[in-house]
């Protein structure tokens, strides 16, 4: 993770945070697409489509059992069906940014990357809050909702 807060700090200072913002969001979409379609050929799950919510829930506790480390300190749960909860009551990242002086200026990678786990899946869904910046800035605390459509 420290490469990628330098990496993140190199392009804020050579290309601005709008450029630098965007570059970091694709290369995390890119690889979290990646990075789903692995996990799921570990889980042998390889062209088999998401029909419903425990499959869903499956995948998604998988994937935080193999990507996961400690010093990460996300929560994430399943309130009632078809529901995804995560966040943090302590963000690494805006942490990490907060150290640079550029806390102002983030806009949230992790996100992305759940995000570009389920379009990895094909499954729809809607996040509330739909956000670009950053929660633990904006409203002190970060916890997303994903909501699913599934059997």
């Amino acid at each position: 993770m420290t490469h990628d807060a330098m990496w993140y700090y190199h392009c804020l200072q050579e290309l601005g945070p709008e450029r630098a913002n965007k570059i970091n969001k694709d290369a995390v979409a890119s690889m979290s697409a990646i990075e789903i379609k692995r996990i799921l050929k570990l889980m042998g799950r390889v062209d088999q489509p998401v029909k419903t919510f425990d499959e869903l829930r499956e995948i998604i506790d998988s994937v935080y059992r193999l990507i996961l480390p400690e010093f990460m300190k996300i929560h994430y749960g399943f309130p009632e069906n078809n529901v995804f909860r995560g966040g943090f009551h302590e963000c690494f990242a805006y942490e990490g940014v907060k150290k640079f002086a550029m806390a102002d200026i983030y806009q949230c990678g992790i996100v992305v990357r759940i995000k570009g786990w389920l379009n990895g899946l094909g499954v729809k869904y809607e996040m509330v809050p739909e956000f670009t910046g950053c929660l633990m800035r904006d409203q002190g605390k970060c916890e997303i909702d994903f909501r699913f459509n599934l059997d």
